[in-house]
């Protein structure tokens, strides 16, 4: 049954997509496509492949202190996970992702599911540096629809807040696990005891997965790791955007990919389907791309990613010889934690 939380984001995909589409000319669209040379589509794909090879070296490293995994797992992993993404609601995928390196690579769902949020750390500080050196270059007076540089800049500084709080609260839960877990379940008591107990589980899930953290000679190479991830994905955008008649600006490329990393930040349906489209058509009339071109780019782009991705993760997973139910019985066979019942 459809949870409220997941009708909200299916409502305001379609809401976002909806506002796109009735400015697109799907003449020139369609047109476009016809005529379009498909080896950007290629580019870009290869770039993304690339990328998720850094980021399968980037999990293997940090799963390191818990098993020596094979690439080979985690790639399969972060591909069927990545597919999850986009076709299941309220982004499932990083759950998916762990189980299936549970099955793959022979590690605690628990401990990939906590590595997963350090790569989620590392991945949203690299974004947001990306994100406050591009706005040095923008319009401080640029606006589109309801987004403006002063917008973006005050989103940018909010998940930089969250971040460096759940990074702050990891830290914690590693070097003083006992009290910070007691502390953080007594407030949550207070609230609901229930909570208290849903809280106290989560709690001992990540601190099972948290021992990267004692392994700071890692750290340099986490970061270049990290960056290795995200920079062949912004080049993403720069080849793909002759694809619409537009020059391969790194200022545009980097307008519509810190617009598209701030809508992973809303509540949508799965493949962020028109909050990706919105935001991206948004940011790149901030940056001076005409409105119809930014239209198209964000309409196409996302589709050049998000079948590909979506065929390879549900091939590989055939490959594998896995489903979703088999990966939620496993979840549920999975030892507990000690402590948690």
């Amino acid at each position: 049954m459809l949870n409220w939380q997941t009708l909200a984001g299916l409502a305001i995909s379609l809401v976002c997509l909806g506002y796109v589409l009735m400015d697109v000319d799907f003449g020139q669209l369609w047109d476009l496509m016809r005529h379009m040379n498909w080896l950007y589509a290629l580019a870009v794909n290869a770039l993304l492949a690339f990328s998720f090879w850094v980021r399968s070296q980037r999990w293997r490293v940090l799963l390191a202190p818990v098993k020596d995994c094979r690439l080979g797992g985690l790639w399969d992993a972060n591909i069927i996970g990545f597919m999850a993404n986009n076709v299941l609601p309220a982004r499932l995928g990083e759950l998916v992702r762990a189980l299936t390196a549970q099955q793959l690579a022979q590690v605690p769902a628990s401990s990939a599911l906590a590595t997963i949020v350090v790569e989620r750390i590392l991945d949203g500080l690299t974004l947001l540096l990306i994100l406050f050196a591009t706005l040095i270059f923008a319009d401080p007076a640029a606006t589109a629809g309801a987004f403006s540089v002063g917008y973006m800049r005050g989103a940018g500084y909010t998940l930089l807040a969250g971040y460096l709080a759940v990074l702050a609260m990891l830290f914690a839960l590693w070097r003083w696990p006992q009290a910070t877990m007691g502390t953080l379940c007594r407030l949550a008591g207070r609230l609901s005891p229930r909570l208290g107990q849903t809280l106290e589980g989560i709690l001992q899930t990540f601190h099972q997965g948290l021992m990267v953290l004692g392994q700071t000679r890692h750290l340099p190479l986490l970061l270049l790791l990290t960056a290795g991830t995200w920079l062949p994905m912004l080049m993403e955008y720069v080849v793909f955007l002759p694809a619409v008649d537009l020059p391969p600006s790194l200022f545009l490329a980097c307008m519509a990919f810190t617009g598209a990393s701030l809508a992973a930040a809303v509540p949508a349906g799965p493949g962020y389907v028109g909050t990706f489209q919105l935001a991206c058509l948004w940011a790149m009339m901030m940056g001076g791309a005409p409105q119809q071109a930014a239209a198209n780019f964000a309409m196409l782009f996302w589709a050049v990613q998000y079948f590909p991705l979506t065929a390879a993760g549900l091939i590989t997973m055939w490959r594998r010889g896995l489903t979703l139910k088999g990966l939620r019985q496993a979840r549920q066979a999975e030892p507990s934690p000690p402590g948690r019942p």
